[in-house]
């Protein structure tokens, strides 16, 4: 598809086309962790991730998509972009971690069940980064208009880390549901096939609240949630290129969670 559209523009005689940004994520370092079969054969690389580190020898149309955006070089420049897990308000990304969040908090919330975290003690005690809309945007417009960044990679992340242990505590006072606390020795929580069934609760919900018209199956992915939160290594990429080509953007990720949820009830996404 991007193919068809590129070569479209730029065979135009009155293309004014100077520029592409890609938006990848840190599959390029993992490899495909979201297939049943391949992710048991995966070995990412050490953290941090870095942008020159080699391609993993699984199938992965990031790779694709770079060498594509490459071959209409000098005539049309590029950037990559890799993020981590975005932080935004938006109701037409089903892989928004803090949508899956807001909508199973609530449904705790109004079943009076505990609020338990889906991932495993590796996650929990180890450290994780995320990546906030408004910072995403910021580096590909200041790569699109830079001279130097032209034609680069680069990570995007807040620039800082967390443990899913704090992020939790912070998610359960911004939900207003109580903390609790990681125990291994509770058992596993399945809890996509647990929330699977709870799209009438959704409905429910939505409906008391007057909140937008949604349906929990499209705005949210616990199956994708759950992936990265059952990771045997710590997801953090190093910002240090981006910072040497002088793209200085960050975000605090604990004020960025707390200002994305309450984006998303300004726009009567959830209560």
């Amino acid at each position: 598809m991007l193919a068809n559209v590129l070569n479209v523009l730029t065979k135009s005689e009155s293309s004014k086309l100077r520029h592409v940004t890609v938006q990848t994520g840190t599959k390029h370092y993992m490899g495909p962790i979201f297939d049943p079969f391949l992710s048991t054969q995966l070995s990412p690389p050490d953290p941090p991730f870095l942008e020159d580190a080699p391609c993993v020898p699984f199938p992965n149309f990031y790779y694709e998509l770079e060498d594509l955006v490459a071959s209409y070089a000098p005539k049309v420049s590029h950037s990559i972009h890799r993020c981590s897990i975005i932080f935004g308000a938006s109701t037409r990304s089903a892989y928004n971690y803090l949508l899956t969040f807001s909508v199973y908090a609530e449904i705790c919330k109004y079943e009076r069940a505990p609020f338990r975290y889906p991932g495993n003690q590796y996650t929990w005690e180890h450290l994780c980064d995320v990546t906030d809309a408004r910072v995403l945007a910021e580096q590909q417009a200041w790569a699109a208009t830079t001279e130097g960044a032209r034609n680069e990679r680069f990570n995007c992340t807040n620039g800082d880390v967390f443990t899913w242990k704090r992020m939790w505590k912070l998610l359960s006072e911004v939900f207003e549901v109580e903390y609790v606390p990681f125990d291994e020795g509770d058992g596993k929580f399945d809890w996509v096939s647990v929330m699977r069934g709870k799209g009438h609760v959704w409905d429910r919900i939505v409906e008391e609240k007057g909140l937008f018209g949604s349906k929990m199956e499209e705005i949210i992915c616990f199956a994708a949630v759950n992936t990265a939160l059952n990771i045997g290594f710590e997801l953090v990429s190093s910002m240090n290129k981006s910072k040497d080509f002088g793209f200085f953007g960050y975000a605090d990720t604990p004020t960025s969670a707390k200002y994305w949820v309450m984006r998303l009830r300004e726009l009567n996404i959830i209560p």
